[in-house]
């Protein structure tokens, strides 16, 4: 496919989108690119004066970045001239040598200042501050004089800056309040009301329990007396004419003579058992058996041990209150009641547990007749490490049972 040669022959398309032709301090028309910042409502804009008027407004042009570069290095020279650092370091420069190693080298000698002179200086630094403090109120009176003057002139004839002012301030963000958080004038009245009256009825309720402990505190005050001569009145109705103080003492005498002998007759016992141990413990094996044999051990309330039918409830006697011999004691426990009477062995085999038709009923009479081996498990199996256990090393089961002796018998 071929080109056409007058389309060959064009000279290329130049786009200019993005930029404006600018006329430069030479007079030579160049092309700049041209940079678009955002408007934000209520931020001034970069072209836009601090402070405008109707007649700034008419006589507006915009100022381009050269001149404020070149603005910029005056400013700079005129700060660096104020500067006192920088003018010191200029003085250090022209100052002589030899001056200012003189000037260091000089030995500055203590000066000796009396009480009247500390007070002189002290009242001239005083008077410097009062002076000082005295021309920092005037400066601040004339500036706020100015201040108001200028904002009553300004008021009608700058509302529209104010009002651009006002929106230029940083607006706060929204915060959601809850309905129950928030609170209005309203609200606040009568919950401060609210409050007054609970605190009045506090007031109200300590009083009023003031006055009733005070009034219990008064009856038991009344009362008190009134137990006292009662008290009176016992004691001295109380007669004691009739008693023998011979006899009381008689009777304390044979209540602490017994006393005594029951103390005597305890500790006598305790020494004869501790003897009777100690005789017992000296004793040899085929002594201590013939004494054991020749005086049994005396059990008292020795009852008859009865035999238990099929099924039958156990019940224990008790192991206290068995010092004494009693009757009731030495009765046969094993005798049946209530449903023990009842021959069981006469029922089905499925009803011959305890405690039949219950939750708790057992499942088995007894484990006489029950096989509860289980052939599950790994000792039942019939394998070679098993067979090995048995018949080496497991008791009670092997072919041959030897008697167990205190040496262990060397295998070789």
């Amino acid at each position: 496919m071929s080109v056409p040669s007058s389309l060959m022959k064009q000279p290329p398309i130049q786009s200019m989108a993005g930029a404006v032709p600018v006329r430069n301090e030479k007079g030579e028309i160049s092309v700049e690119k041209v940079k678009v910042k955002r408007y934000v409502s209520g931020k001034r804009p970069d072209y836009a004066p601090m402070e405008s008027s109707d007649e700034e407004d008419e006589e507006f042009q915009f100022i381009k970045k050269a001149k404020e570069q070149e603005a910029e290095p005056e400013e700079q020279e005129e700060d660096s001239s104020s500067d006192p650092r920088l003018r010191r370091l200029q003085n250090r420069v022209s100052e002589d040598v030899e001056e200012r190693l003189a000037r260091h080298r000089k030995i500055m000698e203590p000066e000796v200042v009396g009480e009247k002179e500390i007070e002189r200086r002290r009242g001239m630094m005083r008077q410097r501050a009062q002076e000082r403090k005295n021309e920092e109120l005037e400066v601040m009176e004339v500036e706020d004089e100015g201040r108001s003057g200028e904002e009553s002139e300004s008021e009608p004839e700058y509302e529209e800056d104010t009002d651009s002012e006002d929106e230029m301030e940083p607006r706060l963000k929204p915060v959601f309040m809850r309905k129950k958080d928030r609170v209005t004038v309203q609200e606040r009245e009568a919950e401060a009301l609210k409050q007054k009256e609970l605190e009045q009825e506090a007031k109200h309720r300590a009083e009023e329990r003031r006055k009733c402990t005070l009034e219990i505190v008064e009856e038991e005050t009344k009362k008190e007396p009134e137990e006292n001569k009662r008290s009176l009145a016992a004691l001295d109705a109380l007669n004691t004419d009739d008693e023998n103080d011979e006899e009381e003492c008689e009777a304390w005498n044979v209540w602490e003579l017994k006393r005594i002998k029951r103390d005597r007759e305890d500790r006598e016992a305790l020494e004869k058992e501790k003897a009777e141990i100690e005789r017992m413990r000296n004793l040899t094996q085929e002594e201590r058996r013939a004494e054991l044999r020749a005086n049994g051990k005396v059990i008292t309330n020795k009852a008859v041990k009865g035999k238990y039918k099929f099924l039958q409830k156990y019940y224990h006697r008790g192991a206290f209150f068995m010092v004494d011999d009693e009757e009731v004691y030495k009765r046969d426990f094993s005798a049946p009641t209530l449903e023990d009477n009842f021959n069981k062995t006469i029922l089905p085999k499925v009803m011959q547990v305890k405690n039949f038709g219950r939750s708790g009923h057992t499942k088995y009479t007894h484990l006489v007749d029950q096989d509860t081996t289980s052939f599950d498990s790994a000792w039942g199996q019939e394998s070679a490490q098993n067979t090995k256990f048995f018949k080496q090393k497991a008791a009670g089961v092997r072919d041959v049972f030897e008697r167990p002796s205190v040496k262990k018998r060397k295998t070789t």
